[in-house]
């Protein structure tokens, strides 16, 4: 057996290894987008959790000062 065929050997192994594997391109392409939108949309509803409560601290705060 030459290298050749030793290679086409070990290449037709591993692609049957690792056929279970496989990920469709677009898929894994769709995957991403939708990890980028979620991490968007969580950094978006920290930035606003944060905003209201930062906001309702001062507003109460300037109640206290007011009574």
């Amino acid at each position: 057996m030459d290298i050749d065929q030793l290679k086409a050997v070990i290449k037709e192994a591993l692609d049957e290894r690792i056929k279970e594997f496989y990920i469709d391109r677009e898929t894994h392409y769709q995957d991403h987008q939708f990890i980028k939108e979620l991490r968007d949309w969580t950094e978006s509803i920290k930035s606003t959790t944060i905003k209201t409560v930062v906001g309702l601290f001062v507003a109460a705060l300037i109640g206290l000062l007011l009574l």
